[in-house]
């Protein structure tokens, strides 16, 4: 009965049991519209018909991946210090500095370079 409670036993009984209720339920979902001519594959621009060279636009993620670095840093290294807080004897307060100090070279890299 132990088994029953075991994570991946528990995850393959729901996932059975939604896929029985998906296909149990299934006739009563609604039928999609078939219309003729409709913009399915068009682009969508608030109910304008795009032109086919604008239609693709290409996002440009120059200022995104600056910004996420910073705030992956900030994050990981704020909740290294706090944890090393706790007790940073043990884990040698060389290595604290260190981290200190590679996470302030990564940062001047990242905003001056």
């Amino acid at each position: 009965m132990n088994a029953l409670l075991f994570p991946p036993v528990v995850f393959v009984i729901s996932l059975l049991f939604v896929m029985f209720l998906s296909e149990l339920l299934s006739p009563l979902a609604a039928k999609p519209a078939r219309v003729e001519g409709s913009a399915k594959h068009k682009a969508y621009g608030c109910g304008e018909d795009v032109p086919a060279d604008q239609a693709k636009a290409i996002p440009d993620y120059q200022g995104f991946f600056p910004f996420a670095i910073f705030f992956t840093l900030l994050h990981v290294s704020g909740l290294m210090l706090a944890t090393w807080s706790f007790n940073p004897i043990s884990a040698g307060i060389g290595l604290v500095f260190g981290y200190i100090a590679a996470v302030a070279v990564i940062l001047a890299i990242l905003f001056v370079g």
